[in-house]
């Protein structure tokens, strides 16, 4: 999904007159990452972060947990 939306997105930058070339090379390029530096999962609110997972819980670190979270 991110591959497309960076297609996408450089498309219609194409589309616009504001880059020029082959969508091809700007992909091999990774020209996208220029106006998506975060990737797609940020936009959609996925926590990009902490992408090596979360630490293990042990019963001496355990935190109270709000419902609302």
């Amino acid at each position: 999904m991110h591959r497309l939306s960076e297609r996408v997105v450089l498309e219609h930058l194409k589309t616009g007159g504001l880059i020029v070339g082959e969508i091809d090379d700007m992909m091999t390029a990774h020209l996208g990452a220029t106006f998506m530096p975060h990737g797609l999962g940020h936009l959609m609110g996925i926590d990009v972060h902490d992408v090596g997972g979360y630490p293990k819980v042990t019963l001496s670190a355990t935190l109270p947990v709000s419902p609302y979270l």
